[in-house]
Order: C-alpha cells, then structure tokens, then sequence
C-alpha cells in the first residue's frame, strides 16, 4: 500500500491525478488541515473516496496542542509499512514526524503551489533552528529535514512544466487534461469575465473601491471572493462553490470561453487552458512578495 499526504485542497487535486497514474496499487491517503472549513472539509472528502483507507486532522498551531498531536501522529504510524510515500509539504514539521515514524520503500514528491517554483521559499531556504525545534527534533527522533527529503525524493510530480523545480528529476501533471488548441467552436460563444477577489490593502474600503473600478471598466460578470475579505461588493454575482479556483474552472469552463482578471494571484500560473485567458491587473506597489508574483505572471507570459 502506498500512502499519500496532502496539506491543502490544491495538493488534493494533485494527489488525484497521482492516484490516477497508479490504478493497480492501493492507497493510504492522509489530510492535515492547518484551517477548519467547508472548503477542507470538501477535499478531505475527495481523497478519502479515493484511497481504501483515510485519516485527517486539524492541526494545532499551539505548542501543547502540537505536542500532543506529534505524539498521538507517532503512535498512531510507527513502524506502519508503505510502498511507496507522496508528499508535497516537506517542510512541515508534523509530516517529517509521520515520515519518521513509518517504514517505506520510496519518496515521491509534489507540488504545494508556487512555493516549489519561487526561490525564496521555504523549499530553498534553511529551516527554522531554533534551541525549541532542535529539541522537539532530538527528543521525538525527527530523522527528517527538507534537504534530506529532496535528496530522497526519487521523482517530483509537478504542474509547473517551465520552471525548475525542488528536484531535477520531474514528471508533469495536467489538472485540465486540456487540448492544446482552443477549439474553433467557442469562438462565437460570449466570453465570461471572472474577477478574482484579493485583499490587496489593510483598509476594506480602499479594497472595495479598486474592485468596484475593476468590475465598471472590465465588465465582470462574476466575483470569487478571496477567504480573507471582510467586506461585500454590490453591482456583481459571487461564486458560490466549495471549489477552488483551479477546480471550478476545470468543471465551469473547460468547454467554454472565460477571461480571469487578478491582481497577482499565483493561482492562476496553474491553470492551462487555451479557453481560459489570464489578464494581470498591475497596481502600484513595493512589496516584494507582490513584486516576485508579477514577474512569475511575466516568465509565462501573463500581462
């Protein structure tokens, strides 16, 4: 049996795709939640379809709690045998304790997002090593970092083709399984227009007015909030969907034009689709993070 971990809804479209490729094996799958919402809830529910056994948990970001659950992580999974492992979050402290505690014969790789493609990331940077986590680690017997871990790693699976990634040695998944060609048929069809909500300042009223401006000039047809606006636009239908981005639009819009506007959601560097334009909405700003998302929307070709 192989065992599969997954970390966020997007990791679980992947481990699906994964799951896919290997039809005849059986496996183990295993969702650690670091939010508690409907939206998790929903993809812990498609991998547990997916796989002959399940388990998940809330994670606890408190230092007792997190204790515990190391503890209760390591009972549980000690000296459980797997075929092989897939596991995109290797940075994550409770998945390297998992990782420590089971036997396996092979480590196979995935992607979390644009942190496997952005250099500055925890993925390429040195971990926390702290007298706290150099404790936890000796005392629970953590064999496990992420260096070791990308050295073990025998294949990467990843949906990010152009870019180099945390290990040479990568094999592409298609979340759209997308022709390569728009087909002729859509053209005549009208274009749906899709505002990505982002909170892109601290005021709400300063988010709410630039996305008001966006919505007149570009005639938005539909909004899909970002889980982190306190605030509510008039003038415009919200999607209302379990789904994430790259989900929705695989079941909305693979078979019918659409044009998504962002500021400078990584989201959209995982979505391929010739029906599906990209329009990047540039606005003035000096935050690095914000700077770094714009040039990866330049490296894809995304304007």
């Amino acid at each position: 049996m192989n065992l599969i971990i997954c970390y966020t809804p997007l990791q679980v479209l992947i481990a699906e795709k994964i799951i896919e490729l290997h039809p005849n094996e059986r496996f183990y799958g295993v969702m650690l939640c670091s939010v508690k919402n409907k939206k998790f809830d929903y993809y812990a529910e498609r991998l547990s379809l997916k796989c002959e056994q399940f388990f998940s948990m809330h994670q606890r970001i408190e230092r007792f709690h997190l204790l515990k659950q190391i503890i209760s992580l390591k009972c549980k999974f000690t000296n459980v045998k797997f075929d092989k492992v897939f596991v995109a979050s290797i940075n994550d402290i409770q998945i390297q304790f998992i990782l420590s505690a089971i036997k396996f014969d092979g480590i196979y790789t995935f992607d979390d997002g644009t942190a496997n493609i952005v250099q500055s990331s925890v993925y390429y940077m040195p971990e926390p090593n702290t007298f706290i986590r150099r404790s936890i680690n000796s005392f629970f017997r953590n064999k496990y970092s992420v260096e070791k871990l990308k050295v073990l790693s025998k294949q990467h699976y990843t949906i990010y083709p152009d870019f180099p990634n945390i290990i040479e040695n990568t094999m592409v998944i298609d979340l759209f399984n997308a022709q390569k060609n728009q087909d002729e048929k859509l053209a005549n069809q009208p274009i749906t227009h899709i505002l990505l909500g982002q909170p892109v300042y601290l005021e709400c009223d300063k988010n709410v007015r630039l996305a008001e401006k966006v919505i007149k000039e570009f005639n938005i047809d539909l909004y899909l909030a970002h889980p982190r606006e306190q605030y509510k636009l008039d003038n415009v239908n919200y999607i209302d969907t379990p789904l994430i981005l790259e989900d929705y639009l695989v079941q909305e819009f693979s078979h019918k034009p659409c044009r998504i506007y962002t500021y400078f959601s990584s989201a959209v560097l995982n979505i391929k689709n010739p029906n599906i334009e990209i329009v990047a909405l540039r606005i003035e700003t000096e935050r690095p993070d914000f700077i770094e998302c714009y040039n990866l929307l330049d490296k894809v070709g995304i304007k």
